[in-house]
């Protein structure tokens, strides 16, 4: 079986591709928001909600038994997919990471690219803006919004529909006038209504790729001349012992396809057997 940790469209899209080739599957989702989606996108497949620490993952890792972890965590994820990498490798468990292809960015004075969301607050202080739209996530929104460089901005900011980032919102101070609740990602057109509604004179995005609506936010703030604060993804430490697992030849995978090689490869998986719903119903039965 193949344990999915499945944070992202791309994920649930793979984790569906991996079950329909006929490979054992539990899915793993943090929130219950993640799960609804895996679910209506593939209804019959074993998925656990909740999120990991080590100890619950090290559990999910010795059930089974787990023939090889594959993690399809967002690409700014990178405390769980360090994570995911240790236990796995400490319990002898084939580890594979999914990486979003990267987006080529245009070459425009109005885009920016950071490295950090320190830069990111430093950098927008030297726009001198004041209005400022955030499509950061929630995590991110306190250092922004808090930065001393940008006491007495404007923030306005993009988070998704569910409770806890709407809590952690409020516990920032933003008024119901400065939240917008929304599954992304969306069209340029729909950012461009966004950022026109609250006047923005500055947009702060992530490199998601192009399945976290990347390309379509720049071009958003471009059509509108206004600059685009872009924070590059944070790098993982890739020097640790050890070649892929289950004979890939990496750690990293781009292509659905090489996602698919890795999976055959693995001890007992070639050619799937069928049965992705069975083996994961089975753990969830025993509450792990």
């Amino acid at each position: 079986m193949i344990l999915v940790l499945a944070g992202t469209q791309d994920g649930r899209e793979l984790a569906a591709e991996l079950a329909a080739a006929g490979f054992d599957l539990l899915v793993s989702t943090a929130t219950p928001y993640g799960a609804a989606l895996l679910r209506a996108m593939a209804p019959n497949l074993a998925v656990r909600e909740g999120r990991l620490d080590r100890e619950a993952l090290e559990q999910l890792l010795h059930t089974g038994p787990v023939q090889g972890l594959l993690d399809a965590t967002h690409p700014f994820a990178t405390a769980v997919s360090c994570l995911a990498r240790e236990t796995a490798l400490c319990c002898g468990v084939p580890y594979l990471r999914w990486e979003r292809p990267p987006v080529d960015l245009p070459e425009s004075p109005l885009v920016h690219r950071v490295a950090n969301w320190t830069e990111a607050a430093q950098r927008l202080a030297a726009l001198g803006v004041r209005r400022i739209f955030l499509a950061v996530g929630v995590k991110p929104l306190d250092s922004i919004i808090n930065h001393p460089a940008l006491d007495g901005c404007r923030f306005t900011v993009r988070v998704l529909p569910v409770p806890e980032s709407l809590e952690i919102c409020r516990q920032l101070g933003l008024g119901l006038d400065q939240i917008i609740a929304c599954q992304g990602p969306g069209t340029a057109r729909l950012n461009e209504a966004l950022l026109e509604a609250c006047h923005a004179e500055a947009f702060l995005i992530k490199d998601s790729g192009r399945q976290g609506g990347t390309a379509e936010k720049v071009q958003a703030a471009l059509n509108l001349r206004i600059p685009v604060v872009v924070v590059g993804r944070p790098a993982l430490n890739e020097d640790e012992p050890g070649q892929a697992s289950g004979g890939a030849p990496s750690r990293v995978a781009r292509q659905a396809d090489e996602v698919l090689s890795w999976a055959a490869s693995l001890a007992g998986n070639s050619g799937g057997s069928g049965n992705s719903l069975a083996r994961g119903a089975q753990i969830l039965d025993g509450k792990v």
